[in-house]
């Protein structure tokens, strides 16, 4: 009986070795893509309801300490935080829009980001895909050299 006992406790002490892992590699993962964010990107293309928006193209996105703002060339920057989750697949970013959050999915390849996020419901996407009538933006950056 006191063989069993400790199979059981070492297996539980396994289970929770792993799930600390698990999150520690999690929590590993969403630093080191803050980290690739840091810095300006560089908007080139802009896509809402599957239409592109030419105002935006060569607008600059910045991520700065969590922390983000999009300044296009002409108007009024946006400014807000960000959140990120790498534990989801695809990858999820909320950005938070003075108060309202843009649920959205985002790709960091190198120095292309992509990103994904529905301006008109709370739905997260689920591909980088907009379609008229859909409210989803897709918008790919290229980092500021």
């Amino acid at each position: 009986m006191q063989g069993r006992a400790y199979a059981t406790s070492r297996t539980g002490a396994l289970v929770l070795l792993l799930a600390a892992a698990h999150a520690g590699n999690a929590a590993h993962a969403a630093s080191t893509d803050d980290q690739e964010l840091q810095g300006k990107w560089i908007v080139k293309s802009f896509e809402y309801n599957g239409a592109e928006v030419d105002r935006l193209k060569d607008a600059v996105r910045e991520f700065k300490n969590g922390k983000y703002s999009l300044s296009p060339t002409s108007g009024e920057a946006i400014e807000g935080s960000v959140t990120l989750d790498t534990s989801k697949s695809p990858k999820s970013i909320d950005l938070d829009v003075n108060g309202r959050i843009l649920k959205g999915i985002y790709q960091l390849d190198g120095d292309t980001l992509k990103l994904c996020y529905n301006l008109s419901s709370e739905e997260r996407p689920t591909e980088f895909v907009s379609k008229p009538d859909s409210g989803l933006i897709v918008v790919v950056h290229s980092r500021e050299k």
